[in-house]
């Protein structure tokens, strides 16, 4: 792939590959590719009835995947164009976002060594700025 030559439409091709592939990636369907690329990806979705917890906001479960699958989409873009194995996932959630509410997901490739590569992800909300969720994903890559 010439990820490093790709940016925003390798990002969607990437994304659309992944959520089209039957597996779980598929609860990510909605998100929207806003920019990316050189390891780096912008991404949006409107918090929808489906992906609600009980409290009737976003799900941390859904809130870990959205830091696992556009960090990964933003790792594939860089030079390497690696996507290796998840070794760490954290997810700090700050504040909730509730149906109807737009969410800007912003992940940052820090560094692609060797063996490991390190991401971070924040997650906003679009109208109000405020953060929702901070994270941070190491994969393997080697």
């Amino acid at each position: 792939m010439a990820a490093a030559n790709g940016g925003k439409k390798f990002i969607q091709q990437v994304l659309k590959v992944m959520c089209e592939g039957g597996g779980f990636d598929a609860n990510v369907s909605k998100v929207r590719v806003i920019s990316g690329g050189g390891g780096k990806c912008v991404a949006e979705m409107t918090v929808e009835k489906e992906h609600r917890n009980r409290g009737g906001t976003l799900h941390g479960g859904l809130t870990a995947t959205l830091v696992d699958v556009v960090s990964t989409v933003a790792l594939m873009s860089t030079e390497r164009a690696v996507k290796g194995v998840s070794v760490d996932l954290n997810v700090s959630y700050i504040s909730a976002a509730k149906e109807g509410e737009t969410i800007v997901i912003k992940a940052d490739t820090l560094k692609v060594g060797k063996n490991l590569a390190f991401l971070t992800v924040d997650i906003t909300n679009k109208e109000s700025g405020k953060l929702i969720a901070k994270g941070r994903q190491t994969k393997f890559v080697g």
